[in-house]
């Protein structure tokens, strides 16, 4: 429903709507650099909060504005086939969320872990056919090839600074990777989502992405200038939360698969490097930082890593003290507690293909025994009472 409504806003508002192309509108004016440039960013950032909506939303808007004897020379995202398949995925979103918030949290998961892998696949497809191209229509803006709509002094001097460098080349890589800060951010609240029990908070998170889409409509059609101000400032808080969103990326993906396609998480289980996150800061690691738990040639269970993902692998020891494995109702993770304290902590949250595995866990990584969740052991609790009732129920009585 939050979606259908920003969908109608920006429609109207015209919030999201780039410059015409010549082949769709030879008469088109040409816009100054700035204001090209204004456009440009705005519908990257937008699009990048939201690449199904806002590619869709875009391509109608193009389809809706071109003359019906130019519409076969539109983009591919402006065809019919293309934005009509995005506004039929959305209307599934819709009422997945609208049908969503009366379920239970646990029931709605499976299917906004789908909205996850979604999300990426339309990222995927932004980003690479569909960014370029706005940043190309930035860089033609930029060579001032046409007379300018709006009076300069001279419009020569736009056209000289660029002479003999082709914009598109900085100009590409840079809209690229903006678009990819900006959605890593955006993305990190489908995994906020997908780990959040309740369905009250889901739709809160939803809320603040929509109100933050449709705030940038709403700016741009008060003034472009000031809408890309509004950007440039996301894509700067885009760029410095992005370490800790791709650590939520990574570790919500590889969640979610294991929940989705557990047949390829169960083959092949080995728990002599299990796959593990960080819960909290150990060893001054931040939290999600994956990796594996092993033994070293001492014999002590360590946590082995790659920073970045791709540079030198490092390994750290885990916390000395009790150490053992506690049952989750998805995954199972390791709970430290110091000596002399009584106070657990979790360190590390095992994937859920390790749930069933516990025991293996302990006695190779000669952790100190297995422990349940408290909601695990409440269901166990209610599971035992609705046993204990039901063979009540089916034992006779004696007579006399």
């Amino acid at each position: 429903m939050i979606k259908a409504l920003v969908l109608g806003f920006l429609l109207a508002a015209g919030g999201f709507a780039t410059a015409e192309d010549d082949a769709m509108a030879p008469q088109a004016e040409t816009y100054l650099p700035g204001v090209a440039l204004s456009q440009g960013i705005t519908e990257i950032t937008g699009v990048a909060i939201s690449p199904l909506l806002g590619v869709s939303t875009v391509g109608a808007w193009h389809y809706w504005k071109c003359p019906a004897e130019a519409r076969a020379g539109l983009p591919w995202y402006a065809q019919p086939w293309a934005w009509g398949t995005g506004f039929a995925l959305l209307g599934l979103c819709f009422l997945k969320d609208t049908f969503g918030a009366a379920t239970p949290g646990i029931l709605k998961k499976p299917f906004d872990m789908v909205e996850l892998f979604e999300n990426k696949l339309s990222a995927a497809v932004a980003s690479a056919a569909f960014v370029p191209l706005v940043a190309n229509q930035m860089a033609v803006h930029f060579r001032a090839e046409h007379p300018a709509a709006i009076p300069v002094p001279d419009a020569s001097l736009v056209a000289a600074s660029f002479a003999g460098i082709d914009i598109a080349w900085v100009m590409v890589p840079v809209a690229v990777v903006a678009f990819l800060v900006v959605w890593l951010c955006s993305h990190a609240i489908n995994v906020l989502i997908i780990l959040s029990p309740f369905s009250t908070v889901d739709s809160l998170l939803k809320l603040a992405r929509a109100a933050l889409l449709a705030s940038l409509g709403l700016v741009y059609f008060i003034a472009p200038w000031l809408a890309a101000i509004l950007c440039v400032v996301i894509i700067a808080v885009a760029a410095w939360l992005a370490p800790a969103a791709m650590r939520l990326m990574i570790f919500g993906s590889r969640f979610a698969a294991d929940i989705l396609f557990p047949w390829i998480g169960k083959k092949g289980v080995s728990v002599e490097r299990a796959h593990a996150f960080t819960l909290g800061r150990v060893a001054g690691l931040p939290s999600r930082t994956g990796g594996r738990v092993v033994l070293a040639d001492d014999g002590t269970a360590v946590f082995r890593y790659r920073r970045a993902c791709l540079l030198d692998e490092r390994t750290i020891p885990l916390p000395e003290g009790l150490r053992k494995v506690e049952r989750g109702l998805l995954s199972p993770s390791l709970v430290w507690q110091a000596d002399g304290q009584t106070e657990t902590v979790g360190v590390l949250l095992f994937l859920p293909r390790y749930r069933g595995h516990e025991e293996h866990l302990v006695r190779h990584l000669k952790f100190h025994g297995i422990r349940d969740h408290a909601l695990a052991r409440g269901f166990a609790a209610v599971r035992g009472w609705l046993r204990a009732v039901l063979r009540r129920g089916n034992r006779g009585v004696p007579v006399g």
